[in-house]
């Protein structure tokens, strides 16, 4: 599109979003003596907080300086959707700030739960990044022990860090699929976190396996499974993947896991695993 046509399709742009928003829906008397269907140019410049000449000149598509803050407030403004402000950025001629990602805090009685659990438990945000985790977990998953980009994150491990394929044996393939899955129902729930593209394009150029279950485009709920498992000081279990997805205003998204004995020789497996770490903990 040449600058040209930019200009008259921002300016149709800019005008049919402000005709299709009503004056009640950002708070304004309608009034009697209104003769436009929508909201005004004053009234878009007041809420976006930029100068009626300027903001005028802009609708005109006038050749004018145009910051990227003053085109995301008049974004707001105009109670744009995701879609519509990436495209009025791009007649812009802007690129469009990605939002930060808002940081989850796990609340304290979370934390308190899983310190207090007896088994492996551990908190992953919706890009599967870890939070918090037990010693218990820590035994198992050694987290601390990968470094790089993507070292706190679970989908990242299972393929790419050995000793983690081997704590999903002997159904490594069967385990990531699953995993793959799940996280393909948060990335389409997360579509403006672009961490979720990077770590997936990253993924699809290192792992062969991965690539071929993102191409399989499966999909899976959030729900409990059977996780057979092998730890060399362990021997194999089996575990009940119990996931507990956190209703709380400061780390919505967040998802608790938490591994139940399958049978009574996993539960074996978990009093051992119990008693190895906390005789560790104890002060020499």
């Amino acid at each position: 599109m040449s600058t040209r046509m930019q200009r008259i399709e921002l300016k149709a742009f800019l005008r049919a979003r402000r005709a299709a928003l009503a004056p009640e829906a950002v708070g304004l008397p309608r009034g009697q003596r209104r003769l436009t269907p929508g909201l005004r140019r004053e009234e878009v410049a007041a809420l976006a907080d930029v100068g009626l000449t300027w903001y005028t000149w802009l609708e005109q598509g006038r050749q004018i300086n145009v910051s990227a803050a003053a085109l995301a407030r008049i974004a707001r403004a105009l109670a744009l959707s995701s879609s519509d402000e990436a495209y009025l950025f791009a007649l812009a001629g802007l690129t469009r700030p990605e939002p930060a990602p808002a940081r989850i805090q796990v609340p304290a009685p979370i934390l308190g739960m899983i310190e207090r659990y007896q088994g492996p438990a551990f908190v992953l945000d919706p890009l599967f990044d870890l939070l918090a985790y037990n010693r218990y977990a820590d035994f198992l998953f050694d987290f601390e022990a990968v470094r790089g980009p993507f070292s706190r994150n679970h989908v990242w491990n299972a393929f790419m860090h050995p000793p983690r394929r081997v704590l999903y044996q002997p159904h490594f393939m069967r385990s990531a699929a699953n995993l793959v899955a799940i996280f393909r129902m948060s990335h389409a729930a997360h579509p403006d976190d672009p961490r979720f593209d990077d770590l997936v394009e990253t993924l699809v150029q290192t792992s062969a396996e991965f690539a071929g279950l993102w191409e399989q485009q499966e999909t899976a709920p959030l729900s409990a499974l059977e996780l057979p498992l092998y730890d060399a000081r362990l021997g194999h279990f089996c575990v009940h993947s119990t996931r507990l997805p956190i209703r709380d205003g400061q780390a919505d998204g967040a998802t608790v896991f938490c591994f139940v004995p399958a049978d009574p020789a996993s539960a074996a497996c978990f009093t051992r695993l119990v008693e190895r770490v906390d005789e560790a903990a104890l002060p020499a």
